[in-house]
């Protein structure tokens, strides 16, 4: 999807490893998979929570990269999450929260910030959260069926979805690696399906050459843009690419466009989104090491003109996908602020002291999370109830005047944060009194996250020392009733009438009327899987138990779900107002995004892990192929699969499915590119 190229900026540690990874988990519990179906295992309670396997199982990424070994350098408080587009304080944990206050000096100047750090612990969940509308393939899709590149004997092969394949390049690898088993990554096609940008000659440091190929032109030679190349990106429409370079021990950033390849930095950051090259290829970000800093900057590609240096302390940094709209964190002291950037103009503060941030999935919007900075007031820890201090001895009356100073002479650093998405028309809260929150997938704008209500004062005839009143106080809020709501970018919130709710489970309908979601079973630890109408009166709904994934087909209220795995296998059901089986011995679903259909693989053989291939559009299940053991979705319906696959030889036939009816692509295919 188009939304996974945000991934494909990681050097060391993410896209490739990414793959790497995700190849060698999925083809690990193939394995098992066939080695164990149709065996007797444990059930899930063991694994209450199974985003992360969700999110595996989902993941279609492009991969443009080879693996490179790189110094990753260490930045203030590791602030980058996985998702690459979140901030999160080094923090403790909100567990030891009592402990901390019971040690600590009461930091209640405004220069402190040990209490909204500690209420920062809550806020683990989402770095996850924010990726996953990436890797499940949320967010913008293409309109038009793009080539698939596949690898042979050491050969890129290119299949234009209409003529024979052909050979692109040969020898893919010189001593590297480019697969793992069946996926492949290093070869990337642009969304007008005219160009093809991609890596050979790969070595054991994991770096290549680059080259491009102009698809119209099946006889025309291949352009190298560079060699020694460890990583690049690619605009949408193929016209500008931007690449690393191993120069030693050294990554220089290139950028290639009408023809031309030029140097644009020597010695660039070495981590996760160093650089980015905005959609549209008309910049190019990218950091360098400032002291203990880091320095921004911003290129443009089709000039050779200076970069501008947009800041010398940044955190994280954004480009969003359809307005190419930058966005960037700056460190002042012990928080953030957030700036716009579009080129050619200043950089614009949005907001002070903010804790979140990441791109919305219509690829316009931002969301961001900002602490309240008006409310600092001591007054919410202690309310001052005593009216004659007399009845006091001298002692508790010196106590009573002690805190009744720190109440009018010193603040607090503010506890809770609001919420706000900020569009093209400007920001809109869209929620205050937040913990924690992060986008859910899809165009129509849905934020999930924790808000509770803030404690009531402590009184100050019932405390007998400031710190006692903090002790109360945050004891009180670690262990206040936290809710889990949804909100709209308009600033509509719904909390959901489940307490338990796991938050990185929870989806909405395409037409916002149902949401669906996980709560612990309370026996065996799995999933119960539940659903709920928004704005709606009625009780939330209890589904199925047992439930390993979920989602709603695209555009309605169906749910799918798959429940009751077991050796490798489990079942799929529909929700449509009452709950009903679909299918059997199924495994390998996938949601599209962008049609009314959901893919899978049923019946499975116990020996080669070969099994059906079928669709189904909310009405009718359909065979599309037979003896399939793996597949990836392209866009609109099409789908490139494996059939016949070998798993001690490592090969598999190709074929390409067309929304309605099935081509044979090659036969002995080694692995297939990722889109």
């Amino acid at each position: 999807m188009d939304d996974q190229r945000k991934h494909e900026q990681a050097l060391n540690g993410s896209h490739v490893d990414n793959e790497m990874k995700y190849g060698e988990k999925t083809v690990e519990e193939e394995k098992k998979g066939v080695e164990s179906l149709g065996t007797k295992q444990e059930g899930n309670g063991d694994k209450p929570e199974n985003v992360d396997e969700t999110v595996e199982m989902q993941g279609v990424h492009r991969g443009n990269s080879v693996e490179t070994t790189v110094d990753t350098v260490d930045t203030f408080d590791d602030c980058q999450s996985k998702s690459g587009n979140s901030v999160d304080e080094t923090v403790d944990n909100v567990d030891n929260l009592v402990k901390v206050v019971e040690t600590e000096n009461a930091s209640t100047k405004k220069d402190g910030g040990v209490w909204w750090k500690v209420l920062l612990g809550l806020v683990a969940f989402v770095g996850f959260l924010g990726y996953c509308w990436y890797a499940t393939g949320g967010g913008l899709g293409k309109s038009t069926d793009i080539a698939i590149s596949y690898a042979k004997d050491n050969e890129l092969y290119l299949y234009d979805l209409k003529n024979d394949p052909y050979v692109v390049n040969e020898g893919i690898s010189n001593g590297g690696a480019y697969n793992y088993y069946y996926s492949a990554w290093g070869a990337t096609v642009s969304e007008d399906n005219e160009d093809l940008f991609y890596l050979t000659g790969i070595n054991a440091d994991g770096v290549g050459v680059l080259s491009y190929k102009d698809i119209k032109n099946k006889d025309g030679e291949p352009i190298v843009l560079g060699e020694s190349v460890a990583h690049y990106i690619n605009s949408a429409d193929g016209k500008e690419c931007a690449y690393l370079v191993k120069n030693g021990d050294e990554m220089d950033l290139y950028v290639y466009y009408g023809g031309q390849s030029r140097l644009v930095a020597e010695d660039i950051l070495q981590e996760n989104g160093a650089y980015d090259l905005s959609k549209d290829g008309s910049y190019v970000l990218y950091k360098k090491s400032n002291g203990d800093k880091i320095s921004l900057y911003a290129a443009v590609v089709e000039k050779d003109e200076e970069p501008t240096r947009l800041s010398d302390s940044v955190a994280l940094n954004l480009i969003t996908e359809k307005s190419n709209m930058a966005y960037y964190l700056e460190q002042q002291g012990d928080t953030y602020q957030l700036y716009e950037y579009a080129l050619g103009k200043e950089p614009q503060l949005v907001a002070e002291q903010v804790t979140y941030l990441e791109p919305m999935p219509n690829g316009q919007d931002v969301l961001y999370c900002a602490m309240r900075t008006d409310d600092t007031s001591l007054a919410q820890l202690v309310e001052d109830d005593i009216t004659d201090i007399s009845q006091y001895d001298q002692t508790r009356q010196e106590a009573i005047e002690e805190i009744r100073r720190k109440m009018q002479e010193e603040s607090m650093d503010p506890i809770f944060q609001d919420s706000y998405v900020l569009t093209a028309a400007g920001k809109r809260r869209i929620h205050d009194t937040v913990i924690s929150a992060a986008s859910l997938p899809g165009e129509n704008g849905f934020v999930v996250g924790y808000s509770m209500e803030a404690p009531a004062p402590v009184k100050l005839s019932e405390i007998n020392s400031f710190d006692e009143a903090l002790y109360t106080y945050y004891s009180n809020l670690m262990y206040g009733q936290k809710e889990v709501f949804i909100a709209d970018k308009a600033g509509n919130v719904y909390t959901l009438q489940e307490t338990n709710v796991i938050p990185t489970s929870v989806q909405v309908s395409d037409d916002g009327k149902m949401v669906a979601y996980f709560v612990p079973d309370e026996v065996t630890g799995g999933n119960v899987l539940m659903v709920e109408s928004l704005y709606g009166k009625k009780e939330a709904v209890e589904v199925q138990k047992g439930v390993e994934q979920m989602g709603f087909i695209q555009g309605s209220t169906d749910l799918i779900y798959f429940y009751d795995y077991n050796g490798g296998m489990g079942n799929l059901g529909l929700y449509r107002g009452d709950a009903m089986e679909l299918d059997q011995n199924t495994t390998g679903i996938y949601f599209s995004d962008d049609k009314k259909e959901v893919y899978y693989l049923a019946d499975p053989n116990t020996t080669t892990g070969n099994g059906t291939l079928m669709k189904f559009d909310g009405k009718n299940k359909e065979e599309i192929d037979q003896d399939v053991f793996s597949f990836q979705y392209k866009e609109n319906g099409k789908l490139a699969y494996l059939k016949n696959y070998d798993f001690e030889k490592g090969l598999g036939d190709l074929y390409y499915y067309d929304g309605k009816a099935t081509h044979m692509v090659d036969s002995a295919v080694t692995a297939v590119y990722m889109y």
